[in-house]
């Protein structure tokens, strides 16, 4: 066999090494090298970095027991893989003239690196911040996030690592430099917060709203602040708990847990109370408890709770309400939330394509009903997804809404989405454009005759829908000078 050069002996940081995970799993290594250490966990041989353990999962589509020479070749310093495919494992490896290091073979490894993420978590003083709830997760992270890196050594949940694979991942890349963590979880059935915030063990938690999201799953309403809530359980006597203040049965759900919470909102009751919010000049400009004023750039006014939660944990962890910035100017946003841009064709979108549920879908009509526009101003969306039994009713209120909107035209693809356009239709002012279409291809053929420079254009749809192939078209488009 080939040898593969430890290019990864020297590292920044470690995770764990070999004979610890070794006793974590009661697994024997096998070709150990002593000279190798965990740097963190990987699952995809493509973004692999070198020091890497590779764990090999058995998905519906792929096996990553098929990609184990491509592992070592980006550099991992070892592989965690089912013992019944071990022998298939060094016979591909063999067979690619790949010499294998640190193996680990167990009965399941998807079992194998939630547990090796417990026992790592376990041993590090870091404060662990967690955040879930139906809308406003990613937001409330990359606020807390910007807030707490300001002045303290902070790690976040990257891309969309918030699941039972994500968050794993995500401790391992942990380091003992690290003041605080904040971990976003997302849940689809009962029981998925209770197992991440076992891992997490979180110091601090924060629940943005909660409504109907993923209830092909979950089967109720009352099971989504069921499982939301689970956060709560793991949080010590002295943990910190930051809630929405108008959401009466959230409280009433927790106060029977026997938890203290602080409350953010716009209510005289709320401990951060946020008001004045305003979209101007590009920014959105709120005051917390009438003192103290803070801004972020977009048009997203809604997301001024998100910002508030952010600032009462902030706070609440020992950050001074006067030592955090006032202008959030160079905080990044992650694509597909809300984010607007003028394309170099002249026409203004608004992305926020990333996911959609009744409450988030409201939200962002209701903003975008309130900006101004030169041109039309026009939304494309789709359907929303993993609604359950209830699905067409979400989708003719979300109509209904659209119709009161103000909004010029709407244009709409999917199976779901067809009864929201008909309910646009039945009661839509005169003049109101509503057209849907089978799918996004034909959809953005008729948008591209119709668009021009000066429209205002909002993309929302489920993630499951891909919105976003037809805003990548209209970025294509080039207009003839009149």
């Amino acid at each position: 066999m080939t040898a593969v050069l430890s290019k990864h002996v020297s590292r920044v940081k470690t995770v764990l090494s070999y004979p610890e995970a070794s006793r974590a799993l009661a697994a024997p290594i096998e070709f150990l090298d002593p000279a190798c250490s965990i740097r963190a966990f990987s699952i995809d041989s493509r973004t692999l970095q070198t020091g890497d353990l590779f764990i090999a999962l058995a998905g519906e589509h792929t096996d990553g027991h098929e990609y184990a020479a491509a592992a070592f070749r980006k550099g991992a310093s070892g592989i965690l893989i089912d013992r019944k495919k071990k022998e298939y494992v060094l016979q591909l490896l063999g067979r690619d003239g790949v010499r294998p290091s640190n193996l680990l073979s167990v009965k399941d490894p998807e079992a194998a690196m939630t547990g090796l993420a417990r026992h790592y978590r376990a041993g590090l003083p870091v404060k662990t911040i967690g955040i879930t709830g139906s809308v406003g997760k990613t937001s409330t992270k990359e606020f807390l996030a910007y807030l707490l890196g300001r002045s303290r050594s902070v790690l976040s949940t990257s891309g969309n690592l918030n699941n039972h694979l994500g968050v794993p991942i995500m401790i391992s890349r942990l380091e003992p430099s690290h003041e605080f963590a904040v971990f976003e979880m997302g849940a689809s059935r009962p029981g998925d917060i209770d197992h991440l915030a076992s891992l997490v063990l979180p110091t601090g938690a924060i629940l943005t709203p909660i409504g109907p999201a993923h209830l092909a799953g979950f089967g109720s309403v009352s099971n989504i602040y069921q499982t939301k809530t689970e956060m709560v359980d793991h949080l010590g006597e002295k943990g910190t708990l930051v809630i929405p203040d108008h959401d009466l049965y959230l409280q009433d759900v927790l106060s029977k847990k026997k938890r203290k919470f602080i409350k953010v909102g716009i209510s005289e009751n709320a401990d951060y109370r946020i008001s004045q919010v305003e979209a101007r000049d590009g920014h959105v400009v709120f005051k917390i408890n009438d003192s103290e004023v803070f801004s972020f750039p977009g048009q997203a006014a809604f997301l001024s709770l998100n910002a508030g939660l952010a600032i009462a944990m902030a706070v609440e962890l020992g950050i001074r309400i006067k030592d955090l910035p006032s202008d959030w100017s160079d905080m990044a946003f992650v694509p597909g939330r809300f984010h607007e841009t003028m394309l170099p064709n002249g026409i203004r979108v608004i992305d926020d394509s990333y996911n959609a549920s009744p409450v988030a879908f409201a939200r962002a009509v209701e903003t975008f009903g309130r900006i101004t526009a030169s041109g039309k101003k026009i939304i494309v969306f789709a359907d929303m997804l993993e609604l359950g039994d209830d699905e067409e009713l979400y989708h003719r209120e979300l109509g209904e809404m659209i119709a009161r909107s103000g909004v010029d035209s709407v244009f709409a693809f999917g199976v779901r989405s067809r009864v929201a356009v008909q309910a646009v239709r039945s009661i839509s002012p005169q003049g109101m454009t509503a057209e849907h279409y089978a799918d996004a291809e034909a959809l953005t053929l008729d948008l591209k005759e119709r668009v021009r420079p000066g429209d205002l254009v909002l993309f929302k749809a489920s993630r499951g829908m891909r919105v976003e192939k037809v805003l990548e078209k209209i970025k294509e488009l080039v207009f003839q000078p009149r």
